[in-house]
């Protein structure tokens, strides 16, 4: 009965750990799955096998693993040019303002990846997924973000203290919702 419940949690682990959104639970879950592994290993007679999967699986790896997603993070910036902005004499001055917010984020030990789309924002909102969504309008540029994403705060600090001159909204949307502003 025991090994019965076992098995099955290692089951539901899996699945849980493959359909996570976030990659840090992904990874946590996975160092639950091989813990519990461990314990199965130990119910069916291998002790020294569940001494490894514990140390080595559940431990180590898993702490390698969380080191290794904190060194390398792609922060996805999505900059929406749509046709009717073509001619702003605002997006002339975008490519310096994409450049200095890439040097923002390299320095702070992230990898940014700036995706320049001609959609509305409006779909990129809907359908893409991204940690920052750019869109000028006239003279004023509008700043999607998650609530949920702690690089969000730093990046607002950078915006007031380097371009406090300029119209820029920060609209912080939850993960999931309607982003619509």
């Amino acid at each position: 009965m025991t090994e019965n419940i076992f098995l099955i949690t290692l089951v539901v682990l899996a699945i849980v750990a493959l359909n996570t959104k976030k990659l840090r639970r992904a990874i946590v879950y996975l160092g639950v799955f091989s813990l519990v592994s461990s314990f199965v290993y130990l119910l069916y007679g291998a002790p020294d096998v569940a001494i490894a999967e514990a140390i080595i699986g559940s431990t180590i790896t898993t702490v390698l693993y969380l080191v290794a997603l904190r060194k390398y993070q792609v922060f996805s910036i999505y900059y929406a040019n749509s046709a009717s902005n073509q001619n702003n004499r605002y997006l002339k001055n975008s490519s310096n303002f994409l450049k200095n917010l890439e040097t923002f984020l390299i320095q702070r030990e992230m990898e940014p990846q700036i995706i320049y789309s001609g959609e509305s924002i409006e779909t990129i909102l809907d359908q893409e997924k991204f940690d920052l969504a750019i869109h000028h309008a006239d003279q004023d540029i509008w700043i999607y973000g998650c609530v949920e994403d702690y690089q969000i705060d730093a990046v607002e600090e950078y915006l007031q203290a380097n371009y406090g001159d300029l119209n820029i909204h920060l609209i912080r949307c939850a993960e999931g919702e309607d982003n619509e502003a």
